[in-house]
């Protein structure tokens, strides 16, 4: 055991020595072959181990890329608004569950056992009320008594056990089980249709989100291209000053014109990430190695999604929400007309106890009908507010239907102006550009000031601004129209 313990310490002596000498020599004396570890394996596994750890590193720091489509599945499957909607109907499936059991037979079972201080009932000759009788039953007490084994009083129910089951079954309750059924059904249609608005709703927020991004990348990218061209006013402009062809006053326009578009930059950027975080949050993700990989393409005229706005409406959950509030009503009163409705159950039940003696298991079967009398007063007026939700429910059914249309052409309008503008920023841009050419030109023949550079810089920066804002603007609209027409 000694000698191993030796081996083992002079193996971490000589690992210790080739850490500070890989050659294995240090002072003349070299590793016995015997105990000279494999340094090529012990290489190959540094060697792997650094290259997965750089692997890892790598991986860490790539940038997650997302397209728009990718962003709706990730908001879909882990938006806790979402997850809560399905919580919401799997809690309505477990009223159905509760509901359903009201058809199939109530069984319960009870046992008791007890043992008291004093028995709870005695009889004797003194508990006789007749004075003649109970002289009578002294005098045979006590000729008779001891030698028969009589007490002259008797104990009862001191301790014992009573076993009892029953099964009851409601033939007829006033229909009172079958509409909470329906009623609870109507419940879970609800839940799920909630949770499709729900969802709605999230993908919704997920393309605005998304492509509210996009525009503030297109405007950064419009402050990278203006930067440019200020920086090549900078350098011709400082060569201008030198030769006496310009006035410094232009350098300092200039600068101001520079720090105005640093500024910008900080806002978008800034903006950039504070709707980088509420994206995020939404799909359930990280923020900073988020990469959004679509951008704004070419946008179709809008005719093609055109929908009539009393169909489209029909087709919505809203609409059907509002028909499952009216059916729900309906189905109340009849639940509380039920309540006035005779009901019959029957049952049966068995029983055991030992509290006397000589005690026998029983057994009995029954039937109740319960006629309610002078609850029809009550109920008369119960169901004349069921009439009154009710027809409530119908205004507000009518009047959403109404306000769901005008929302529709609303959202069609908001289409068709998004496209409007759209058309009109083209339009602008080409001027702007063509203007900036032109400006820029006059400048280097000296037939301008830099000032009106910097302004026709100023237009084409806002006409670009201007059309990127118009073109995110018409894919939101485009995404709202659609969902309120179901397409």
């Amino acid at each position: 055991m000694g000698k191993v313990m030796d081996k083992e310490k002079g193996l971490k002596s000589l690992l210790f020595r080739r850490i500070c000498n890989p050659s294995g020599r240090k002072r003349g004396f070299e590793i016995p072959t015997s105990i000279r570890p494999d340094y090529k394996s012990v290489r190959t596994l540094a060697l792997m181990i650094l290259l997965t750890s750089f692997s890892v590193f790598l991986m860490a720091q790539e940038p997650f890329r997302l397209s728009v489509q990718d962003c709706i599945e990730m908001a879909l499957e882990n938006n806790i608004e979402l997850k809560n909607s399905q919580l919401e109907i799997n809690k309505a499936r477990a009223t159905k569950n509760e509901a359903r059991a009201e058809y199939f037979p109530t069984v319960s079972a009870q046992a008791v056992a007890f043992d008291a201080l004093n028995p709870m009932l005695t009889f004797g000759i003194e508990d006789i009320d007749n004075a003649q009788l109970r002289q009578l039953l002294y005098t045979l007490y006590a000729e008779y008594g001891a030698n028969m084994g009589i007490d002259k009083e008797y104990s009862f129910v001191q301790n014992g056990v009573m076993l009892n089951a029953m099964a009851t079954e409601p033939v007829y309750a006033g229909g009172r089980i079958r509409n909470g059924n329906k009623l609870a059904k109507l419940g879970i249609d609800a839940a799920e249709i909630q949770a499709k608005v729900k969802e709605d709703e999230v993908c919704l927020q997920t393309e605005t989100l998304y492509w509210q991004i996009v525009a503030l990348q297109e405007k950064l990218a419009t402050l990278d291209q203006l930067d440019r061209l200020l920086d090549t006013l900078d350098k011709d402009l400082s060569g201008a000053i030198e030769a006496g062809l310009a006035m410094p006053t232009d350098q300092f326009k200039l600068k101001v014109k520079q720090n105005e578009s640093q500024l910008n930059r900080k806002k978008v950027t800034d903006g950039i990430a504070l709707l980088k975080m509420a994206l995020a949050q939404t799909i359930g993700t990280d923020w900073q190695t988020m990469t959004l990989t679509d951008t704004l393409g070419l946008e179709t005229e809008p005719t093609a999604y055109y929908r009539q706005p009393n169909e489209a409406v029909s087709l919505r959950n809203e609409s059907h929400l509002l028909d499952l509030s009216l059916q729900a009503e309906k189905l109340k009163k009849k639940m509380t007309l039920g309540e006035a409705l005779p009901s019959l159950l029957v049952g049966g039940s068995t029983s055991y106890h030992t509290i006397l003696e000589n005690s026998k298991p029983n057994a009995m079967v029954f039937a109740v009908l319960q006629v309610p009398i002078t609850d029809w007063h009550k109920t008369s007026f119960k169901l004349k507010k069921h009439d009154l939700d009710a027809e409530m429910a119908e205004n507000t059914r009518r009047d959403l239907t109404e306000k769901m249309e005008m929302q529709t052409n609303q959202a069609w309008f908001n289409l068709e102006q998004s496209w409007l503008r759209i058309t009109m920023a083209q339009t602008a841009l080409n001027d702007a550009e063509a203007n900036l050419k032109i400006t820029q030109d006059y400048y280097e023949a000296g037939l301008v000031a830099l000032s009106d550079v910097l302004e026709a810089q100023t237009m084409l920066k806002k006409s670009r601004d201007e059309l990127t804002d118009s073109r995110v603007e018409y894919r939101i609209n485009l995404v709202t129209y659609r969902q309120l027409t179901k397409d």
